[in-house]
């Protein structure tokens, strides 16, 4: 019976990650479409996002810290304005609009990395406990 019970367990925890990887697969299509401009924008937010991407990180705070978005967001925009293709993009006057995607991308890279590792944590909680219980999904 325990065998029956573990080979269940390994067999939910094989479409948990199968789940995470077709996510991952159909954001990586997704962002194939953007348009030149935000794609090397999005690159240089993920490089970012990446650097933020530890335990403790304000980023997986319960309310992430405003002045820490906007400051990472004008390094990020900094960082643009040195690429010659987007250099152009702040030449027309469209400053603003640039910090303001920026800001965008930035925040939906963020959500993105919260929502998997809530998800990555309920599925541990799962495999540990054995199974879930209600505040899991809170």
């Amino acid at each position: 019976m325990e065998e029956i019970k573990n080979n269940f367990i390994d067999r939910q925890r094989e479409k948990a990650f199968e789940e995470i990887v077709s996510l991952e697969d159909d954001r990586k299509l997704m962002e194939s479409y953007y348009p030149q401009k935000a794609a090397l924008l999005q690159a240089l937010v993920t490089d970012a996002c990446d650097r933020l991407d530890y335990e403790g990180s304000f980023i997986y705070d319960e309310y992430p810290d405003r002045w820490n978005i906007e400051r990472n967001c004008r390094d990020i925009c900094r960082q643009a304005e040195e690429i010659q293709e987007l250099h152009a993009m702040e030449k027309k006057g469209e400053d603003e609009l640039l910090g303001e995607f920026v800001g965008s991308l930035f925040c939906q890279e963020i959500y993105q990395r919260r929502c998997r590792r809530k998800f990555l944590k309920r599925i541990a909680h799962f495999y540990k406990t054995g199974g879930f219980g209600v505040a899991d999904f809170t």
